[in-house]
């Protein structure tokens, strides 16, 4: 995260994306993946390239605090309810 590019975020978005899907409906943290999910769609289809194909004119900083604090929190249910699967009932 130390090299993250804010005018580049499309390697940032894979990364994240790739941990959103690979939490299974049924995990505890299904609905925050979802709301990654969401935010890195709509961000994508807000991605402009500049002339050099790096920068994009987004909120970058917010999206990305934003997707940090969702993935903390998928993080946080993971570790509360023993690696993120839904708790008995």
């Amino acid at each position: 995260m130390a090299d993250l590019n804010l005018g580049n975020l499309r390697p940032f978005l894979d990364e994240e994306e790739k941990f959103a899907k690979s939490i299974r409906p049924d995990d505890a943290r299904a609905a925050v993946a979802q709301r990654m999910l969401a935010i890195i769609a709509e961000t994508r289809g807000s991605l402009r390239p500049s002339t050099d194909s790096t920068a994009n004119f987004v909120p970058n900083k917010q999206i990305v605090e934003e997707l940090i604090s969702l993935h903390y929190e998928a993080d946080l249910i993971a570790s509360s309810t023993g690696g993120g699967k839904a708790p008995l009932r």
